[in-house]
């Protein structure tokens, strides 16, 4: 999905080689190719997507695909958890050794152990699955505030950053290129955290509980071996007054979850044990049996799997889970992806030649054994008045440009069924006749069908009464027309993020550059400078169901 999204974007670059038709020529020829009108929109987008990493790589030489955002997620996330886990599970084996250093002198304190390595992870447990559910229920958003903004910086920010350094160091792509393609890849994913959502929510979790989950695993670890290997005394000690047998049920109730399936002497010190291992400063250790100092132990390291370890494996399962669900619910119909099956499924040409025309034979001649498939389909130039463009709409057909011929039915590229749109127009700028020239461009460029224009006033309690459930009714997108002239200035911004906020929350919104609405060509070409301030502005609000579209020359 991350490569999809990346590569459309530098089809979308106005500087990326080659103009915006032959990029459609060559959408369409992979369309044919892979036999698209018997394949579901998603194969559509996987075999568009492998075509593409062909090109890049073949491009790019043998390091792009290290520079492709999906394949560099891939390794930060891969290096990341194997850094927090070897962290995590470091750091818990050094405390919980050194904490459970005995000099004979005094013993290891169950209730400061206890709390550190038992209580803590099962608080920060109880945390993270409130937060959790409150992600899921809606309640709050991925924010960037917590362990998880925390680990999005180290992913996103920290590490790219270390990794610039060090292959500056080093000498490695010393080429202005690389470093321009990998700052390109690193700065696309930092774009993309919100527009992918739980995508890059859940790999987070994973990362911080991965770090927790190893620090149990290490303290656990390092507990069993000081067990294991040398002799450690337990106590308890406290100033107030807590009896022997206040304890003990304590030590009942924790070992709850175990003590029905686990052997008495292991599931908790008994009554006498923790009369036994009660420290009392004055009189010292010497009159406590070894047995009672030494019973602690199996309960606090069944703890800590039951509290610690079996907890974070939950989340772990649980994050999994829920990245699987996010990914078979991504929604393929977002604007950036909707406008490639529509570049795949339109027509190369919008008037039909017969084969026998001159123009025909002439494209006929100029395919060689070396001319490329997409080439073929382009057909010859011809120039078609707007006026006439506006007539196809009538019942009445306009008579043929001079030089062709019209041919039958049979033989004419049909125009297909667009998907619903609706229109809308701010007024005093647009009206009927020149609405009627941008649905049929929609309807040719887009293959759209514009159930409706709203002329609006670009008031938003005003426009919001006439966008009706009646008026959107299976109508997706919505586009709002502006001249691209105008510049983005902050009310209309206002106004377009409060329109897809309210009424249009579950539509996507097209932005459609177009020229004044009296010029006779209503094209905005590639590299138009006002069309790129529109387009950085768009981008900037963080909408990615907000999307910046032009209408070709």
């Amino acid at each position: 999905m991350m490569d999809m999204d990346y590569l459309l974007t530098l089809d979308d670059d106005p500087d990326a080689g080659g103009s915006a038709e032959l990029r459609a020529a060559r959408d369409r020829d992979i369309f044919r190719q892979a036999g698209g009108d018997h394949m579901s929109e998603t194969d559509l987008m996987a075999a568009w997507l492998s075509y593409r990493k062909m090109l890049y790589l073949d491009q790019a030489g043998p390091k792009g695909y290290q520079r492709l955002p999906g394949r560099l997620f891939n390794t930060l996330f891969s290096w990341t958890a194997r850094g927090l886990a070897l962290a995590g599970g470091l750091t818990g084996l050094i405390l919980a050794y050194g904490f459970l250093a005995y000099h004979g002198v005094r013993p290891v304190n169950v209730t400061l152990f206890f709390f550190v390595f038992v209580l803590m992870p099962a608080v920060f447990f109880l945390f993270s699955a409130a937060g959790l559910l409150s992600h899921h229920a809606g309640w709050a958003g991925t924010g960037s505030g917590g362990m998880t903004g925390l680990v999005s910086r180290v992913l996103f920010e920290l590490i790219p950053g270390m990794l610039r350094r060090i292959r500056s160091n080093t000498g490695q792509g010393a080429t202005e290129n690389r470093r321009t393609r990998m700052d390109e890849a690193l700065f696309f994913i930092r774009t993309k955290k919100q527009a992918y959502g739980d995508l890059l929510f859940w790999p987070l979790v994973i990362l911080v509980s991965l770090f927790a989950l190893f620090f149990s695993l290490g303290a656990l670890g390092g507990t069993m071996f000081r067990v294991a290997f040398s002799d450690v005394a337990f106590g308890w000690q406290s100033t107030l007054a807590a009896t022997p047998a206040a304890v003990h049920d304590l030590v009942a109730l924790v070992s709850l979850p175990w003590a029905a399936w686990i052997p008495d002497v292991l599931a908790g010190p008994t009554p006498e044990q923790i009369q036994g291992s009660r420290i009392v400063l004055k009189q010292g250790i010497a009159a406590l049996a070894t047995e009672h100092l030494a019973s602690w132990w199996p309960f606090l390291c069944l703890s800590m799997v039951c509290y610690a370890v079996i907890p974070r494996l939950v989340i772990i399962f649980w994050a999994v889970m829920a990245q699987r669900s996010a990914l078979n619910r991504f929604d393929f119909q977002q604007p950036r992806f909707r406008r490639l099956i529509v570049r795949m499924k339109s027509p190369v040409m919008d008037i039909g030649f017969e084969e026998n025309t001159p123009a025909r034979q002439t494209a006929k001649a100029s395919s060689g054994p070396g001319h490329r498939p997409c080439e073929q389909e382009k057909p010859p130039e011809v120039a078609v008045p707007e006026q006439e463009k506006v007539s196809n709409q009538t019942d009445e057909k306009p008579p043929p440009p001079s030089g062709t011929s019209v041919p039958e039915s049979s033989e004419t590229v049909a125009a297909p069924v667009g998907t619903p749109a609706v229109v809308l127009a701010p007024v005093p700028a647009w009206d009927a006749a020149a609405t009627d020239r941008i649905s049929d461009l929609l309807s040719r460029q887009f293959l759209l069908d514009v159930r409706q224009v709203i002329f609006v006033e670009q008031d938003l309690a005003t426009d919001s009464r006439l966008l009706g459930p009646d008026v959107l009714n299976g109508a997706d997108p919505v586009i709002f027309l502006q001249e691209v002239w105008q510049p983005p200035i902050r009310g209309i911004l206002h106004y377009l993020v409060q329109l897809k906020q309210g009424v249009l929350a579950d539509k996507n919104l097209w932005v459609l550059l177009t020229r004044a609405p009296e010029e006779e060509n209503l094209g905005v070409a590639d590299r138009d400078m006002d069309a790129g301030v529109w387009q950085d502005r768009i981008l900037g609000l963080g909408h990615p169901d907000m999307l910046v579209e032009r209408i070709r020359p």
